[in-house]
């Protein structure tokens, strides 16, 4: 059964018709960032949810500390914020993979763990190589892969990148042939 952990503030503010449709999970509750990250050590949850201005350790430092161990990555964190464009911003540079606005619509959230959990396993996989952006000007960049799945490619670049640029790319993933590629 997978495992999600709900910091209680957050959780508090959902009603209880979420949870009962959230009975194929073991939800867990942590009442701090440092007691989230206790848990997940032990018990490896799928979701964690937290809020940006929790008590305790900050979520950048919760965030980090488990994006740099390898045994706890492999989690998606959504983070709750208020909605308003600072708080979206700082939560945006914590490391998470979701920013969601308080207050939570339960309908959105629940879709948002549905996609986490329906995620392929990414297998490490490095290569370097040259891409260019499609915007004027059409600038060369170095590129590195980091991971890989079949939903897609975890790239690095020493680049100025907004989302939504678009970069096109020619990979060589020996031993097939090389092939040319548009990313976003």
């Amino acid at each position: 059964m997978k495992k999600i952990i709900f910091i209680d503030r957050v959780k508090q503010n959902l009603d209880a018709g979420f949870f009962e449709e959230m009975s194929d999970f073991e939800v867990l509750t942590a009442y701090s960032n440092a007691d989230a990250l206790r848990i997940h050590r032990k018990e490896k949850a799928a979701v964690i949810i937290t809020e940006l201005y929790g008590s305790g350790m900050s979520v950048q430092q919760f965030c980090a500390q488990i994006r740099d161990d390898e045994e706890l990555r492999d989690v998606s964190i959504i983070v709750c914020c208020g909605d308003n464009e600072i708080e979206r911003e700082e939560a945006a540079q914590c490391r998470a993979n979701a920013v969601l606005a308080l207050p939570l619509r339960g309908a959105v959230l629940r879709r948002k763990i549905n996609a986490f959990l329906s995620i392929s396993t990414r297998g490490s996989f490095h290569a370097q190589f040259r891409a260019r952006t499609s915007g004027a000007p059409r600038t060369a960049i170095d590129c590195y892969t980091e991971n890989i799945s079949v939903t897609g490619m975890l790239i690095k670049a020493e680049a100025e990148l907004r989302q939504g640029d678009l970069l096109q790319c020619s990979l060589d993933l020996a031993p097939a042939k090389s092939f040319a590629v548009q990313a976003e």
